[in-house]
């Protein structure tokens, strides 16, 4: 999920490089629509891996469909913008450092995800491992208490 995330962050630094572009008259209506589809779909396959991978009823999964559902709306009114006639600049200006920002915030969200799921799996193997010790105390209980019982029924027992 981590390559289709930096894939969406990839694909909108190319749009908003190329808005740019078009704003000083340096990139085409093709180019422009090219990189917006290529938003859009990349924000797709981000969702649909998320949708696999996640909770469907969580608010987080919510969100970021709401989210996605808006990236998606974005770049059809992008699309439609660069494909009419208008004379209208659509200017789009994003600082490379705000997307640096929110690529280094998603980068350290992925990190306490990571450890939060090897610490989650490390208790899963601490509570099988105490689950086996319980169970083989248990066992030696029981053969200690069936030899006590044994031993009485024959009298050795006092």
């Amino acid at each position: 999920m981590d390559f289709k995330a930096n894939t969406v962050v990839g694909t909108i630094l190319q749009l908003c490089e190329t808005a740019n572009a078009a704003v000083q008259g340096n990139a085409t209506e093709e180019r422009i629509i090219a990189v917006a589809k290529g938003v859009a779909s990349s924000t797709a396959q981000l969702l649909l891996a998320c949708r696999v991978k996640a909770d469907p009823n969580s608010k987080a999964q919510r969100n970021l469909q709401i989210a996605g559902n808006d990236v998606k709306r974005a770049t059809e009114i992008l699309v439609n913008a660069a494909k009419s006639d208008n004379t209208e600049v659509i200017s789009v200006t994003v600082s490379q450092r705000k997307m640096t920002g929110i690529r280094q915030e998603r980068e350290a969200e992925n990190e306490v995800l990571k450890i939060e799921r090897e610490l989650e799996e490390a208790r899963q193997r601490l509570a099988q491992s105490r689950k086996a010790q319980y169970k083989k105390l248990a066992s030696l209980v029981c053969l200690k208490t069936r030899r006590r019982n044994i031993g009485w029924l024959h009298g050795s027992v006092k």
